[in-house]
Parts: structure tokens; sequence; C-alpha cells
């Protein structure tokens, strides 16, 4: 096998993590400068319940399989999971879409700005795979190039075309085809794929161990959605304006983008299930600490820079006037921050198998959000769905510190010492 570098293994899990953060920045700006404001608005409300149902396709199986360094399931027991929960999502796509009058004009769009979304989630499992093996670079690889190809047929299409339905299938069918020729030749090197030796009591406990992380993830991307869903019902009201969910998403991206820091200190988790398993305990608390520390400086910079610069790069990115949202900004910035420790937390809870304690910290968010929504939007609109995102925050962040130290995980690594 070919030796790998640390090096590399950084230059390609930054590059791809880079991707991933930057592709929904991207695919809107794309859309808001090829067609009108009501194009955008339809754009990013499908790309707000794609990201809900994307949920249901993975599982939150990822973090799970990443860290299950002794290997107590099988890699096809993981490939064939996420082909059946891939299943699950579209057939629930369908049954939604069907029974929610809302989207049937636009129901091609959603449908398939969806269905691209299970493209993610079956290379995904490859990903994981990758992760596991330590090998992030190779993951890293498949997140870029896919990323990057997909962005590429759906750019030029939207802007030969002009029609927002054909370049958002050409979009997906790329994205297949890059699993067929990458992810699957190149997860050959640690395992020969053989789905017909899965055992279905296997699939079964990889759902159920899986199944405290998709709800917390089911209702985390349930809390980000809940103003954008308060915004298009006001918009349905006629209270608002063409442009609105447009102007929202746009200040939401670079908030998206700090969450998704996590998958830049995604060796750090692995490395962290290392050290636990291998019961070096004083490697583990140091690497934590550094974690921490790394996160705490990262989140300050990116918060100063956002302050001075999100504003006016934002305007000249995407051709729009949000100076009068820069306080709105500033309160997502830090619910931003808020959610990046928060997912931090857990992913350590995840290493400690205490996961399904978070379904609380995670209910407690999503009961905020139901609470605040809807009132705060319908005063302040835009200000309204900012607070109401920080409040929902903060109260994750809280009630996931107060889990992390009610479970106590080092009352088990002092008597492992």
């Amino acid at each position: 096998m070919e030796n790998v570098t640390p090096q590399k293994v950084f230059f390609w899990n930054i590059l791809g993590s880079m991707s991933s953060a930057a592709v929904s920045v991207i695919l809107l700006f794309i859309v808001t400068r090829a067609l009108n404001s009501a194009s955008a608005d339809i754009y990013s409300f499908a790309y707000a319940i794609a990201n809900l149902f994307v949920i249901v396709a993975s599982f939150q199986v990822r973090d799970f399989q990443a860290t299950d360094i002794r290997e107590k399931y099988s890699f096809d027991t993981y490939f064939v999971t996420r082909i059946i929960s891939n299943i699950a999502m579209v057939l629930l796509l369908v049954m939604y879409l069907i029974f929610n009058p809302n989207t049937h004009s636009n129901v091609g769009i959603i449908f398939w700005v969806s269905f691209f979304r299970v493209s993610e989630a079956l290379s995904d499992v490859f990903q994981g795979l990758f992760q596991q093996k330590e090998r992030l670079d190779i993951a890293g690889k498949s997140l870029f190039l896919r990323n990057t190809l997909s962005t590429i047929v759906f750019a030029l299409t939207l802007v030969i075309s002009k029609n927002l339905l054909w370049s958002v299938i050409s979009q997906t069918i790329s994205s297949f085809v890059f699993i067929a020729l990458f992810d699957y030749p190149n997860s050959k090197l640690f395992h020969k794929l053989n789905p017909v030796n899965v055992y279905f009591s296997d699939i079964i406990s990889v759902l159920k161990d899986c199944l405290p992380l998709f709800i917390n993830a089911f209702l985390l991307v349930s809390i980000y959605n809940q103003p954008k869903y308060a915004l298009n019902d006001i918009f349905n009201q006629g209270l608002i304006g063409n442009g609105v969910q447009r102007d929202f998403s746009i200040l939401f991206t670079p908030i998206f983008a700090m969450n998704l820091m996590i998958v830049f200190l995604r060796p750090m988790i692995t490395q962290l299930a290392v050290f636990l398993e291998e019961k070096k305990i004083s490697h583990f608390i140091t690497y934590k600490n550094n974690l921490f520390k790394i996160l705490l400086g990262t989140c300050t910079f990116i918060f100063l820079l956002g302050i001075f610069l999100a504003i006016p790069v934002l305007n000249i990115v995407y051709g729009t006037d949000l100076g009068q949202y820069k306080t709105s900004f500033i309160v997502l910035l830090l619910g931003g921050i808020a959610s990046t420790f928060s997912t931090v937390c857990d992913n350590i809870l995840t290493v400690f198998r205490k996961q399904r304690y978070l379904v609380i910290s995670f209910v407690v968010g999503y009961i905020v959000s139901l609470l605040t929504a809807k009132p705060l939007v319908s005063k302040f609109e835009i200000f309204g769905a900012s607070l109401s995102f920080l409040c929902s925050m903060v109260a994750w962040l809280v009630a996931s510190l107060v889990i992390y130290f009610i479970t106590n995980p080092y009352t088990f690594i002092r008597k492992n010492k």
C-alpha cells in the first residue's frame, strides 16, 4: 500500500473540508448570479429541506464508523446500512412532497436537490472507511474532487440552459458517477465489498447504536431550519417580499461553514478514540485540551474577521446590500460559535460511547427553537430569525455541558489509569 505522510493527510483533509464548507456558498452564489431573486429563494428553501432529509440518508453513522477502532461491524454492514437508509430517505421525501401542498409548485427542484444529497450520503460511508483506516487523505480527495466536479457541472448547465431543474439533475448524475469511479475503487485498498455476507441483525445493531446520533442530528438540522421555515411562512402570508429568504441564507452560509470546522478536527477525534482504546490516558487528556484550545483560537479569529469583513465581502460576492443586517450577522456568528463547541463536546461523548444522553440536549435546543422562531421572526424578520438561532444554540451548548459533567467520562479514565 502507498506510504502516506502526515503532511499529505493534513493537506487533503483540509482541502476536502474547505470544499465541503464552501460548496453551499458557491451553489447559492451561482444561482443568485445566474437567475432572479425568486429562483434563489426557491433554491434556498429546497436546500434547507434537503439538509433535513440527508440526515435520514446518513443516519449519522459516520462518527460511529470512524471511531469503530475494534471493527465491531464490518464495512459491508456499514455499506448495506447506508443503502437502506438512502432508500428510506427517498421514500420519506416522496411522501413529504405528496402530502405538503406548499411544495407542489417546486416539487422537481426540491426532489432533485435532496436526491443530490443522497450521493453525498453514499460517498460518506466510503469516507468513513478511509477515516477508520487513518487515510483521511483519500477521504479529503473524495470530498474535494466530487464537490469540484459536481459544482462545475451545475454551473455550466445553469449558465447554458438557464434551467435550475436540469442543472441540479446534471449535478446529481455527475456526483454518482464520481462515486463509482473514485470512492468504490479506492475502498478496495482496504476491503473487498461483499454485501451478501451481511446479517440483518448487524444492520439493526448499527441502527440501534447510531439512533441517538440520528435523532440528535435530525433535531439539530430542524433547529437550523426553523428560522427559514418561519420566514417562508410569513412570505406565503405576503408579509415579506422576494429576496428575504435568499438574504438570510447568504448571511447564514459563513455560520454553516463555521460549524463545518469539525470536519477539520476529525483526525483529532479519531486520534482520541485511538488513545482511549490504547488506554493512553495522559495522551488523551492533553490531546483533548489542545483540541479545545485550537477551537477557541479559531472561533475568536473567525468572529473578529466576520465582524469587519463578512458583510462587505458577501455584498461583493452575491451582488446584494446586506448592510442593514450587520447586527443580525453578529448574532448569527455567536450562535455559530456556540454550535461548534457543542458539536465537539458531543463528538467527545461519542468517543466514550455516551451518545444516547445527547438526545436530551438536542431536545432542549429544539424546544427553544420551536418556542422562539415564529414569534421572533414575525416581529423582527431576519433579526428575529438570528435571535432564535442564537437562543437555540446557547440552550444546546449549556445542556451539552451539563450532560458532559454529569456523565463524568473522567470517572472511566481514572478507573483505567
